[in-house]
């Protein structure tokens, strides 16, 4: 298990650096290709597969065979192609793996070092923030700029709000770190006016809240705290947005009213033939799409569902769908544990996300969102009580 993460930990943070664009590639490819090689090596032994229920085993298998077939339709053996499938975790094809982590033991001790990696990797973007702080916070429409903070905040730093969604099971200092990690994440969604960040920081942290509410011992005084909280931060937004001069609030006033989808979106629509919309395009599916000064083709839509269904079709975007409602459904009204809650939350919160922003990736995120379905299909996670639930992740105090 140990091997497994930090293999992903080093990649991913390898990965991420790389997308400065100022740090040799000689240096940290070797260190990804490491960090495969280990998340590679320790899967064969962590895989067990189980399945609880018929329903998921027949609708996971025919999701994960329609995931091959849409890598299959992309490989070749050029190396160009075979480096953007495995060292690019965002446009390649490892996060067609991702799944693969349902056939992992369902232990505690997955879901201890869950929250251990994300904790590093929160640490890991606090320090990435600090090194390169002239890039994230310059104000500038620069495309690069721009690129760099999504990668930052959506590779390493907005798993931090799954912390904060379990908060309970924590203790006081990793539930600082993590609340310093999201207002980072945030603060720099605000420089570089990214709206999706922006998004997923608020609607995470409002997800958190609730949480914290209906596990609170004393809702007065939670609810209480929690309507202050968001009262002040709303006020002080809205003061700071319209009164401050600072030029990040310019850029970004600037951007939110700008449509920068519609456009895109056209034309996808207007390019997508009968059978495409069934099957997709696969791995390296693309669009004619000539707006945005970098040919006249695109392989991405950065409306995520789009972008499945480019690669996949609705047969692909059809499957995930069939899963991931009902374990939302299970760990929602079906637990006596906030953990499952918690994960069912997440895959809400990720659902919800493929509309603002491109987040079927191989990063923690989408990690959470399988390693989810395995605690909420589960009738026996499910059915832990509260207090033996927190026996396992906090000590007695």
């Amino acid at each position: 298990m140990n091997v497994f993460w930090l293999g992903f930990i080093t990649y991913i943070a390898s990965s991420t650096i790389l997308s400065t664009k100022e740090m040799p590639f000689m240096l940290f490819q070797p260190l990804q290709l490491l960090g495969l090689v280990a998340i590679f090596a320790s899967s064969t032994y962590l895989i067990k597969p189980f399945f609880e229920t018929e329903y998921l085993k027949i609708f996971f298998f025919l999701f994960a065979f329609w995931a091959i077939i849409i890598l299959l339709r992309g490989v070749s053996f050029n190396k160009d192609v075979l480096k953007l499938i495995f060292l690019n975790p965002w446009f390649g094809g490892m996060f067609y793996l991702v799944p693969l982590i349902l056939l992992f033991r369902r232990n505690f001790l997955l879901y201890k070092k869950v929250f251990s990696a994300i904790l590093i990797l929160s640490v890991i973007f606090l320090l990435y923030s600090l090194m390169f702080r002239g890039i994230l916070t310059e104000v500038i429409p620069d495309d690069r700029n721009r690129s760099v903070v999504e990668y930052f905040t959506k590779s390493l730093g907005i798993t931090a709000l799954f912390i904060l969604f379990t908060q309970m099971y924590h203790s006081k200092s990793k539930n600082l770190i993590a609340f310093v990690t999201v207002l980072v994440v945030l603060v720099l969604g605000v420089f570089q006016a990214r709206r999706g960040v922006l998004f997923m920081g608020v609607l995470g942290l409002l997800f958190a809240g609730y949480l914290y509410f209906i596990s609170a011992k004393s809702k007065l005084l939670s609810g209480t705290l929690l309507v202050g909280l968001l009262l002040a931060a709303i006020v002080g937004g809205v003061y700071v947005f319209f009164n401050v001069e600072l030029e990040a609030l310019y850029y970004l006033q600037d951007r939110g009213v700008t449509d920068t989808r519609t456009g895109i979106e056209v034309y996808f629509y207007k390019d997508m033939q009968g059978l495409d919309w069934v099957i997709g395009r696969g791995m390296l599916g693309e669009y004619y799409c000539p707006t945005m000064g970098q040919g006249n083709y695109r392989g991405t839509v950065e409306t995520d569902y789009l972008n499945m269904i480019l690669k996949g079709g609705i047969l692909n975007l059809g499957l995930l769908l069939v899963i991931l409602i009902p374990a939302i459904f299970l760990g929602l009204f079906h637990s006596k544990n906030y953990l499952t809650k918690a994960y069912a939350l997440w895959i809400l919160f990720w659902l919800i996300n493929t509309h603002p922003s491109t987040v079927q990736v191989f990063t923690m995120n989408y990690f959470l969102v399988w390693i989810g379905v395995g605690v909420c299909y589960s009738s026996f996670i499910r059915s832990i009580p509260e207090e033996l639930m927190k026996s396992y992740f906090k000590p007695a105090e």
